[in-house]
Protein backbone atom coordinates (compact mmCIF):
# COMPACT_ATOMS: atom_id res chain seq x y z
CA UNK A 1 0.00 0.00 0.00
CA UNK A 2 1.63 3.25 -0.83
CA UNK A 3 1.64 6.07 1.68
CA UNK A 4 -1.58 8.16 1.08
CA UNK A 5 -0.77 11.34 1.65
CA UNK A 6 -3.00 12.51 4.88
CA UNK A 7 -0.03 9.90 6.75
CA UNK A 8 2.95 10.85 8.32
CA UNK A 9 5.72 8.50 8.85
CA UNK A 10 8.20 9.85 11.63
CA UNK A 11 10.74 7.81 13.97
CA UNK A 12 10.60 9.94 17.07
CA UNK A 13 7.50 11.73 18.71
CA UNK A 14 10.30 14.45 19.22
CA UNK A 15 10.27 15.14 15.70
CA UNK A 16 6.38 16.27 15.63
CA UNK A 17 6.26 19.77 14.37
CA UNK A 18 3.49 22.57 15.75
CA UNK A 19 2.71 22.78 11.62
CA UNK A 20 2.08 19.78 10.83
CA UNK A 21 -0.75 19.18 8.51
CA UNK A 22 -1.10 15.70 8.46
CA UNK A 23 -4.16 14.06 10.26
CA UNK A 24 -2.69 10.54 10.70
CA UNK A 25 1.06 9.59 12.31
CA UNK A 26 2.40 6.07 11.94
CA UNK A 27 5.26 6.61 14.76
CA UNK A 28 7.60 4.30 15.98
CA UNK A 29 7.99 5.44 19.40
CA UNK A 30 6.60 3.43 22.32
CA UNK A 31 3.32 4.23 23.30
CA UNK A 32 4.00 5.15 26.85
CA UNK A 33 2.73 8.39 28.13
CA UNK A 34 1.22 10.61 30.90
CA UNK A 35 -0.85 13.08 29.12
CA UNK A 36 2.53 14.86 28.17
CA UNK A 37 2.84 13.56 24.42
CA UNK A 38 -1.28 12.91 24.06
CA UNK A 39 -1.89 17.07 24.55
CA UNK A 40 1.22 17.84 22.30
CA UNK A 41 -0.11 15.69 19.20
CA UNK A 42 -3.26 17.39 19.73
CA UNK A 43 -1.56 20.63 19.37
CA UNK A 44 0.16 19.38 16.24
CA UNK A 45 -3.32 18.63 14.99
CA UNK A 46 -3.12 14.81 15.17
CA UNK A 47 -6.05 12.63 15.17
CA UNK A 48 -4.79 9.13 14.54
CA UNK A 49 -1.72 7.49 15.75
CA UNK A 50 0.14 4.38 15.54
CA UNK A 51 3.24 3.57 18.30
CA UNK A 52 5.06 0.83 19.43
CA UNK A 53 3.99 -1.13 22.65
CA UNK A 54 7.74 -1.23 24.05
CA UNK A 55 7.29 -4.69 24.80
CA UNK A 56 4.38 -3.67 27.43
CA UNK A 57 6.36 -3.82 30.49
CA UNK A 58 6.15 -3.00 33.81
CA UNK A 59 2.55 -1.58 34.98
CA UNK A 60 1.94 -1.70 31.22
CA UNK A 61 3.97 1.23 30.78
CA UNK A 62 4.37 0.18 27.32
CA UNK A 63 0.37 0.88 26.65
CA UNK A 64 -0.46 3.87 28.94
CA UNK A 65 -0.58 6.42 26.44
CA UNK A 66 -4.08 4.76 25.10
CA UNK A 67 -5.93 6.37 27.48
CA UNK A 68 -4.53 9.83 27.67
CA UNK A 69 -4.71 9.78 23.37
CA UNK A 70 -8.33 9.17 23.93
CA UNK A 71 -8.92 11.89 26.16
CA UNK A 72 -7.63 14.21 23.76
CA UNK A 73 -9.58 12.47 21.11
CA UNK A 74 -6.98 10.62 18.95
CA UNK A 75 -7.41 7.69 17.75
CA UNK A 76 -4.20 5.06 18.97
CA UNK A 77 -3.35 2.47 18.39
CA UNK A 78 -0.24 0.24 19.07
CA UNK A 79 2.08 -2.77 17.13
CA UNK A 80 3.53 -5.65 18.69
CA UNK A 81 7.25 -5.34 19.15
CA UNK A 82 7.93 -8.11 17.64
CA UNK A 83 6.43 -7.07 14.90
CA UNK A 84 7.83 -4.12 14.21
CA UNK A 85 11.26 -2.47 14.91
CA UNK A 86 11.02 0.60 17.46
CA UNK A 87 12.68 3.57 16.68
CA UNK A 88 12.08 2.84 13.06
CA UNK A 89 8.24 4.30 11.32
CA UNK A 90 8.92 2.40 7.70
CA UNK A 91 8.85 -1.05 9.71
CA UNK A 92 5.84 0.10 11.96
CA UNK A 93 4.28 1.20 8.27
CA UNK A 94 5.21 -1.74 6.57
CA UNK A 95 5.07 -4.41 8.85
CA UNK A 96 3.61 -3.13 12.42
CA UNK A 97 0.87 -5.27 13.33
CA UNK A 98 -2.02 -4.12 15.89
CA UNK A 99 -1.48 -4.86 19.69
CA UNK A 100 -3.69 -2.88 21.28
CA UNK A 101 -5.61 -0.17 20.98
CA UNK A 102 -7.97 2.48 22.82
CA UNK A 103 -11.83 2.95 22.05
CA UNK A 104 -11.77 4.97 19.52
CA UNK A 105 -10.15 2.88 17.13
CA UNK A 106 -12.82 -0.12 18.47
CA UNK A 107 -15.36 2.34 17.50
CA UNK A 108 -13.64 2.92 13.59
CA UNK A 109 -13.56 -1.05 13.49
CA UNK A 110 -9.72 -1.70 14.32
CA UNK A 111 -8.88 -5.20 15.84
CA UNK A 112 -6.03 -6.47 17.31
CA UNK A 113 -3.98 -8.52 14.44
CA UNK A 114 -4.88 -5.84 11.98
CA UNK A 115 -1.72 -4.29 10.05
CA UNK A 116 -0.90 -0.60 10.47
CA UNK A 117 -1.98 -0.60 6.87
CA UNK A 118 -4.97 -1.89 7.14
CA UNK A 119 -6.04 0.12 10.23
CA UNK A 120 -4.87 3.14 8.19
CA UNK A 121 -6.89 1.92 5.50
CA UNK A 122 -10.13 1.77 8.04
CA UNK A 123 -9.91 5.49 9.33
CA UNK A 124 -8.48 8.04 6.18
CA UNK A 125 -12.04 7.93 4.49
CA UNK A 126 -14.02 8.53 7.41
CA UNK A 127 -14.94 11.94 7.18
CA UNK A 128 -12.62 13.39 10.57
CA UNK A 129 -9.46 11.66 8.11
CA UNK A 130 -10.52 13.03 4.82
CA UNK A 131 -8.80 16.91 5.03
CA UNK A 132 -5.33 17.76 5.86
CA UNK A 133 -5.73 20.74 8.53
CA UNK A 134 -6.09 24.42 6.82
CA UNK A 135 -5.35 25.99 10.61
CA UNK A 136 -1.89 24.10 11.05
CA UNK A 137 -0.93 25.77 7.56
CA UNK A 138 -2.02 29.16 8.72
CA UNK A 139 0.41 29.31 11.69
CA UNK A 140 3.02 32.63 12.01
CA UNK A 141 6.68 31.62 12.48
CA UNK A 142 6.63 33.40 15.82
CA UNK A 143 3.48 30.64 16.83
CA UNK A 144 5.60 27.65 15.87
CA UNK A 145 8.78 28.42 17.27
CA UNK A 146 7.30 29.24 20.94
CA UNK A 147 4.98 26.15 20.71
CA UNK A 148 8.24 24.15 19.99
CA UNK A 149 10.66 25.46 23.28
CA UNK A 150 11.93 23.40 25.24
CA UNK A 151 10.80 23.04 28.41
CA UNK A 152 13.56 23.31 31.68
CA UNK A 153 10.77 21.61 34.15
CA UNK A 154 10.61 18.60 32.08
CA UNK A 155 14.42 17.45 33.41
CA UNK A 156 15.55 17.37 36.93
CA UNK A 157 18.68 17.60 38.33
CA UNK A 158 19.99 15.22 41.15
CA UNK A 159 23.12 13.23 42.67
CA UNK A 160 23.31 9.87 43.51
CA UNK A 161 26.75 9.63 45.68
CA UNK A 162 28.07 12.78 44.78
CA UNK A 163 27.51 11.64 41.02
CA UNK A 164 25.38 14.71 39.07
CA UNK A 165 22.59 13.46 37.29
CA UNK A 166 19.99 14.64 34.86
CA UNK A 167 16.59 12.32 34.78
CA UNK A 168 13.80 12.50 32.33
CA UNK A 169 10.64 10.65 31.05
CA UNK A 170 12.43 11.15 27.23
CA UNK A 171 15.60 11.62 25.39
CA UNK A 172 13.77 13.98 23.49
CA UNK A 173 13.05 16.97 26.23
CA UNK A 174 17.10 17.06 26.29
CA UNK A 175 18.66 20.31 24.71
CA UNK A 176 21.85 21.84 24.02
CA UNK A 177 22.37 22.69 27.70
CA UNK A 178 22.48 19.14 28.51
CA UNK A 179 25.84 18.59 26.91
CA UNK A 180 28.59 16.20 28.89
CA UNK A 181 25.74 15.27 30.70
CA UNK A 182 24.68 11.73 32.44
CA UNK A 183 21.56 11.30 31.66
CA UNK A 184 19.00 8.73 33.38
CA UNK A 185 15.37 8.92 31.02
CA UNK A 186 12.63 7.14 29.96
CA UNK A 187 13.29 6.36 26.47
CA UNK A 188 13.49 2.99 24.83
CA UNK A 189 17.04 2.49 23.60
CA UNK A 190 16.62 2.48 19.68
CA UNK A 191 18.06 4.32 17.07
CA UNK A 192 16.25 7.34 17.27
CA UNK A 193 16.77 7.75 20.95
CA UNK A 194 20.45 7.65 19.99
CA UNK A 195 20.76 10.05 17.48
CA UNK A 196 19.19 12.61 20.35
CA UNK A 197 21.90 11.16 22.35
CA UNK A 198 24.74 11.83 20.23
CA UNK A 199 22.85 15.41 18.95
CA UNK A 200 23.43 16.50 22.20
CA UNK A 201 26.59 14.99 23.48
CA UNK A 202 26.17 13.47 26.46
CA UNK A 203 28.77 11.59 28.59
CA UNK A 204 26.36 8.96 28.97
CA UNK A 205 22.97 7.60 28.52
CA UNK A 206 20.67 4.69 30.61
CA UNK A 207 17.75 3.33 28.55
CA UNK A 208 14.52 1.53 29.05
CA UNK A 209 14.82 -2.17 26.50
CA UNK A 210 10.99 -1.82 25.44
CA UNK A 211 11.07 -5.63 25.65
CA UNK A 212 14.40 -6.00 23.02
CA UNK A 213 11.73 -6.45 20.31
CA UNK A 214 11.93 -7.10 16.37
CA UNK A 215 15.61 -7.29 15.42
CA UNK A 216 16.83 -6.21 18.55
CA UNK A 217 15.74 -2.49 18.06
CA UNK A 218 15.03 -1.39 21.70
CA UNK A 219 18.55 -1.59 21.93
CA UNK A 220 20.03 -0.78 18.78
CA UNK A 221 21.56 2.37 19.48
CA UNK A 222 24.11 1.15 22.09
CA UNK A 223 27.18 0.35 20.02
CA UNK A 224 26.56 2.89 18.19
CA UNK A 225 26.94 5.39 20.82
CA UNK A 226 29.94 3.49 22.33
CA UNK A 227 31.70 4.13 18.49
CA UNK A 228 30.54 7.91 19.36
CA UNK A 229 32.16 8.03 22.76
CA UNK A 230 28.73 7.71 24.59
CA UNK A 231 28.24 5.21 27.58
CA UNK A 232 25.12 3.64 27.16
CA UNK A 233 23.13 0.86 29.12
CA UNK A 234 19.53 -0.14 28.67
CA UNK A 235 17.27 -1.31 31.91
CA UNK A 236 14.72 -4.58 31.73
CA UNK A 237 11.26 -2.68 30.59
CA UNK A 238 9.81 -4.89 33.81
CA UNK A 239 11.86 -3.51 35.74
CA UNK A 240 11.17 0.18 35.16
CA UNK A 241 8.22 1.67 33.40
CA UNK A 242 9.32 3.39 30.02
CA UNK A 243 8.37 6.91 29.85
CA UNK A 244 9.20 7.63 33.49
CA UNK A 245 12.75 8.32 34.08
CA UNK A 246 12.45 8.32 37.94
CA UNK A 247 11.56 4.05 37.75
CA UNK A 248 14.34 3.70 36.11
CA UNK A 249 16.56 5.68 37.95
CA UNK A 250 15.01 3.80 41.07
CA UNK A 251 14.34 0.52 40.09
CA UNK A 252 15.98 0.03 36.88
CA UNK A 253 18.42 -3.51 36.52
CA UNK A 254 20.71 -3.19 33.85
CA UNK A 255 19.75 -5.80 30.89
CA UNK A 256 22.36 -4.92 27.68
CA UNK A 257 25.39 -2.82 28.17
CA UNK A 258 27.81 -1.70 25.48
CA UNK A 259 31.55 -1.85 24.91
CA UNK A 260 32.38 1.35 26.78
CA UNK A 261 30.16 0.38 29.67
CA UNK A 262 31.33 -2.73 29.81
CA UNK A 263 35.00 -1.07 30.10
CA UNK A 264 33.66 0.86 32.73
CA UNK A 265 32.79 -2.72 34.96
CA UNK A 266 29.50 -2.16 34.28
CA UNK A 267 27.37 -5.26 34.06
CA UNK A 268 24.05 -6.74 33.59
CA UNK A 269 21.76 -7.49 36.35
CA UNK A 270 23.42 -4.06 38.37
CA UNK A 271 20.96 -1.85 39.39
CA UNK A 272 21.12 1.72 37.75
CA UNK A 273 22.48 3.22 41.19
CA UNK A 274 25.16 0.63 40.83
CA UNK A 275 26.23 1.21 37.24
CA UNK A 276 26.53 5.17 37.88
CA UNK A 277 29.05 4.36 40.38
CA UNK A 278 31.28 3.25 37.50
CA UNK A 279 30.77 5.76 35.05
Amino acid sequence: MQLPESVILLDSLGDVQPDNTSPVLVCASHCGDNGTFARKLKNCHVKAVFLNNAGIGKNQAGISGLSHYEAENILACAVSHNSAEIGVAADTWESGIISHSNALAEEAGIQPGDSVQEAVANIINLPSFTQKNKYAESLTHEEIENSSKPDLKKQIQTQIDGVSITVTNSITFLNESNAGDIVVCGSHGGVSAGHYAQKHRLKAVLFNDAGIGKNYAGIKSLESLSDAGILACTVDCMSAEIFNGQDVLENGIISVCNQLARSRNIKEKMTVKEAIQYI
